[in-house]
């Protein structure tokens, strides 16, 4: 047990004892036989049957993470360590252990709080990958002044500096080639492919592997944009944006943080942020809220089959105002009768309806998917919140 605890935790969990730190299959890979990689050495035998997703990671390697190589020579680190995110994620920023650590670098809460990243209810830069090499640089900056050996930097960053330590203690030794045979296979078998990695001969690789999208760009803003707010001026599928930046972890664009965005989306909240800002300050402060009771009053005229309570429900105000607006000592009404509805909207068309939440947890999930209806119509009738399911929305018909 003692063993156990020593062990960072995100490596505990893994499903394949024998092949990579990540599950292969969670990532959506060409799986090419175009690449660099044509056989590979029986002692990495375990790694056979994923030559082709080998292939198509050193093409996303070359294609969208070249500055790690850079970043790393500048901090004067070995160019093996640039082959981590490729063994502890698959290069996945979205990747997520069972206990938690993310990115492409695997970085735990308290490394990220060590490197001064930040996590909060709406950001997690762990998935910020340029943000999170950084941090990991650092990190193995530290690792690697503390043991002076590329292998035993590779192994503490892959598991913690404790688990290092054990070995340590196990094998009586700090040598690698002594104290190999104490190191759990996984962890030996994908730092022995790091550094197959590290010999191969990259720089005459050309691949075709097509990462940029002119159709989006990196954006900055100088305030903080609800998703909810935006959506008041622009139709848009706002998972798109947390599927391009998935450091973003709430429903907002953070002020002063480069974000990744469809041309068209981002020009359009550069143009329209004074609006934007001013539609967002009253919706969080409930100012469009309608109030209880409007200056001038809506004239009904009862028709058959109405009744009190009916007409209560309908345009969204009690029996007792409808009682106390037209002096009525009774519930009792007759065909052709006028009452006095002082109701949110002197539209005779108005109604309100009430809408149950099934999957949607935001204003703009509602909107869209209800054309007659907008975040500002929502926002009249109902308390600005995040939504529960089941929960019942007031919704108009107009």
């Amino acid at each position: 047990m003692a063993f156990h605890l020593l062990i960072n935790p995100f490596f505990i969990s893994q499903n394949n004892p024998d092949s990579f730190l990540f599950e292969v299959s969670q990532l959506k890979l060409k799986s090419s036989n175009k690449g660099p990689i044509k056989t590979i050495p029986e002692e990495l035998n375990c790694f056979r049957p994923f030559t082709k997703q080998l292939n198509d990671l050193i093409n996303i390697r070359r294609n969208q993470f070249y500055y790690v190589d850079s970043i790393l020579k500048e901090n004067k680190l070995p160019k093996s360590f640039g082959f981590l995110p490729l063994v502890l994620s698959g290069y996945n920023s979205s990747h997520c252990s069972d206990l938690s650590s993310k990115g492409i670098w695997a970085l735990s809460y308290i490394t990220a709080l060590k490197t001064e990243l930040q996590i909060n209810s709406q950001i997690d830069q762990r998935m910020n990958n340029r943000l999170a090499t950084y941090a990991a640089v650092k990190q193995l900056k530290f690792l690697m002044e503390k043991y002076k050996s590329e292998n035993w930097t590779l192994l503490a960053f892959i598991t913690s500096p404790s688990y290092v330590s054990h070995i340590f203690k196990e094998s009586e030794s700090k040598k690698w080639d002594v104290s190999q045979e104490f190191i759990d296979t996984k962890y030996l078998q994908n730092i022995k492919l790091i550094n197959w990695l590290n010999q191969l001969d990259l720089k005459d690789f050309n691949s075709n592997y097509k990462t940029k999208n002119k159709n989006y760009q990196k954006f900055s803003f100088n305030e903080n944009f609800l998703f909810d707010a935006i959506a008041q001026f622009k139709t848009f599928d706002f998972n798109q944006i947390n599927n391009q930046n998935p450091f973003l972890t709430g429903q907002m664009i953070p002020k002063n943080q480069s974000v990744v965005l469809k041309k068209e989306l981002g020009n359009f909240i550069l143009k329209s942020q004074s609006k934007i800002v001013a539609f967002q300050d009253s919706m969080t402060n409930n100012l469009f809220l309608m109030e209880q009771s409007a200056k001038k009053p809506l004239i009904y005229t009862i028709k058959y089959g109405d009744v009190l309570g009916q007409i209560a429900i309908d345009y969204d105000i009690s029996v007792a105002q409808i009682m106390k607006w037209n002096n009525l000592s009774s519930t009792m009404i007759y065909q052709g009768q006028k009452l006095k509805l002082f109701s949110k909207t002197i539209d005779p068309n108005f109604k309100i309806h009430f809408y149950p939440v099934k999957k949607e947890k935001y204003f703009w999930e509602v909107a869209s998917n209800r054309p007659e209806t907008s975040v500002k119509k929502i926002c009249k009738y109902n308390i600005y919140q995040e939504l529960k399911q089941n929960q019942q929305l007031k919704i108009t018909n107009k």
